[in-house]
């Protein structure tokens, strides 16, 4: 769905200004597949999901793609530095490692740390993002405990259309991108590329002593620094009507610096990322659609010290194959698929022993979703079999009651489990190969109502998780955790021409054993969007508010809560230019994420987009 803002005020009164109802509309009803893996409009899924399109993303302007999820329902993320510093993310309240990220249906992300470097993703070659909250195994497999962020990158359409976009911004910014898509039936494509870069601030600050006099005394002021250059391709083509043919390539490479050891000296870390994705699709009957998938993702850094200058080199290759199948029912869809994923990991490191792994996961999976009546009804079961144990067997139910024609009532049951992290079984003096996944059980309820250009929802679910990891040696599994809370959204339209939209989140995520709630998560966060719609563009404030977290285990650290004040807006000059501005942190808020890491204070950015269409 589109952004909301609360500048209305500022705007209503322009007596010219264009309805967009009919538009309002169309975005109030969009087509999501991460839900079950088969196309729904999201009024029909029984999943909570989110959907951020391309005008989202173009009004995000030089902000990253974790600024940009941090504003979505049920998010929270940590940044340890600006721009291209590592991050972590939290759906309801679940650790990174807990959730899965896919790019155009391929699994990425470090088999190491068992996280996914969100923040070397360029957000211009994105097309559209979707958020599942919820456990997702039985439809994803290993890791999707919390939920699953899915990436789709830019395709081709009819005609020709050609993108050129510069801009530059505060702390030394330059961001510049070029595209051009097309397609005339049969054949589309799509080619891009970007480079980004910025001089950046300190990613630390005079707190990092972490109770060491001495690193605060050696504490480091200087200028962090981020370069990102990206290329992404697609082709695509139909050669008859149920047939289709694609390939696609997504690559990143730049590094970032940060200060690191007890001196905090000048560290950087050199990134090189890709993602490649084929797929071979054939409709044999109006009932039956069978998809041949191969995907291969490619996660490799190293990262380089004054200490260390050969670097420590982690490299994880994740390739998956899979057959997938798609029935109409005379009740329902049925959807099945034979899949088999292989990751390799390789760290080599000057002081240790080197980490050489593999490890292969053999899966198969049905779901069936039907619509009968007023009743709305899913279920999924999955099994894994993975190296080195016995296999694991996932299941979600739901089911939907529609009380009128907008309001509907649903509740799920779902399982999940993640496995160990390559890190955690096999790190030299570390790693413990008899450790077990951990499993979590979630149940949840839910309402929405829907009419014309107005949206309003509210889920509530009660997640546990079992046989959790402890973070220290010797690692086994020991802890349980509950994640409970509930996530309330709204979206309208007012005067056909003002878009309002906001969350808010209630989190109670705490460790079973002790009665703490968990590191860096917020009790409460919230965001606003106001936007106003105008014949020549529109501009919009928000406002996000995030609670107080505690950074370290066992309640240490305490850090407040913030609220942070943006604006943006886009001006068009003509059909083909448009100027595009943004203001984060207007306000100029200081906070901290991660104890005695920086974050960016009021910064601004401005760009001109050229898009003549031929």
């Amino acid at each position: 769905m589109p952004r909301l803002t609360p500048v209305a005020a500022l705007v209503a009164g322009a007596a010219t200004l264009l309805s967009q109802s009919a538009a309002a509309q169309q975005t109030m009803h969009p087509v999501v597949i991460t839900a079950n893996r088969v196309e729904q409009r999201v009024q029909d899924t029984l999943a909570d999901v989110t959907v951020v399109d391309r005008e989202q993303i173009e009004t995000a302007a030089q902000s990253t793609l974790t600024e940009l999820l941090a504003r979505q329902p049920g998010i929270q993320m940590t940044s340890q530095g600006g721009p291209g510093a590592s991050t972590d993310f939290f759906i309801r309240g679940a650790d990174t490692r807990q959730s899965v990220v896919l790019i155009d249906g391929v699994r990425v992300g470090s088999g190491s740390s068992g996280t996914a470097a969100l923040q070397y993703l360029p957000l211009s070659q994105i097309e559209r993002i979707e958020v599942l909250r919820g456990p997702a195994s039985a439809v994803y497999g290993a890791d999707a405990i919390g939920g699953v962020i899915q990436i789709f990158t830019r395709r081709g359409e009819p005609g020709l259309d050609f993108d050129l976009f510069t801009g530059a911004g505060s702390y030394g910014t330059s961001d510049s991108r070029v595209g051009l898509r097309g397609g005339n039936g049969v054949i589309d494509f799509s080619l891009a590329g970007s480079l980004y870069h910025t001089r950046g601030f300190s990613t630390t600050n005079p707190d990092i002593n972490l109770g060491v006099a001495a690193s605060r005394r050696n504490y480091n002021p200087d200028r962090d620094a981020h370069l990102n250059r990206s290329v992404s391709g697609s082709v695509g083509i139909t050669p008859q009507t149920g047939t289709r043919l694609s390939v696609s390539l997504l690559d990143s490479e730049g590094y970032n610096e940060y200060d690191s050891g007890l001196a905090f000296v000048n560290t950087r870390n050199v990134f090189n990322n890709s993602v490649l994705t084929a797929a071979a699709e054939h409709a044999w009957t109006d009932w039956l659609t069978t998809t041949l998938r191969f995907g291969r993702s490619i996660e490799d850094f190293t990262s380089y010290a004054r200490t260390s200058p050969r670097g420590n080199d982690f490299r994880t290759e994740q390739t998956t194959q899979a057959l997938e199948a798609r029935v109409k029912l005379p009740l329902g869809t049925l959807f099945g698929s034979i899949e088999r994923l292989e990751q390799d990991v390789l760290s080599v490191t000057p002081t240790v022993v080197n980490i050489d792994q593999t490890r292969r996961v053999d899966s198969g999976q049905l779901g069936w979703t039907a619509q009968i009546d007023r009743h709305l009804l899913q279920a999924n079961t999955r099994h894994d079999r993975y190296t080195g144990g016995s296999g694991k067997a996932t299941g979600n139910v739901a089911y939907g009651y529609r009380l009128t024609d907008e309001l509907t009532a649903r509740a799920a049951y779902g399982t999940g489990y993640r496995l160990p992290t390559f890190n955690q079984l096999y790190f030299p003096n570390f790693g413990n190969p008899d450790l077990k996944p951990e499993s979590s059980t979630n149940r949840e309820i839910g309402l929405a109502w829907q009419r014309k250009g107005t949206r309003l929802a509210v889920t509530a679910y009660d997640n546990r998780v079992q046989n959790l990891i402890n973070s220290r040696a010797p690692l086994v599994n020991v802890a349980e955790a509950r994640l409970k809370g509930a996530t309330f959204e709204a979206a309208t339209y007012v005067f056909g021409h003002t878009e309002l939209q906001g969350s808010v989140d209630i989190l109670s995520a705490r460790d079973e054993d002790t009665g703490l709630r968990l590191q860096r998560r917020a009790a409460q966060t919230a965001t606003v969007t106001v936007q106003q719609h105008m014949l020549a563009g529109r501009v919009g404030v928000e406002v996000q508010a995030v609670g107080d977290r505690w950074s370290e285990p066992g309640e240490l650290r305490r850090m407040g809560g913030y609220a942070l004040l943006n604006l943006f807006g886009v001006w068009k000059a003509s059909p083909e230019v448009s100027v595009e501005a943004r203001v984060n942190n207007l306000n100029d808020r200081r906070y901290t994420s991660v104890f005695g890491y920086e974050t960016s204070g009021a910064n601004a950015f401005v760009g001109v987009r050229y898009t003549p269409r031929f």
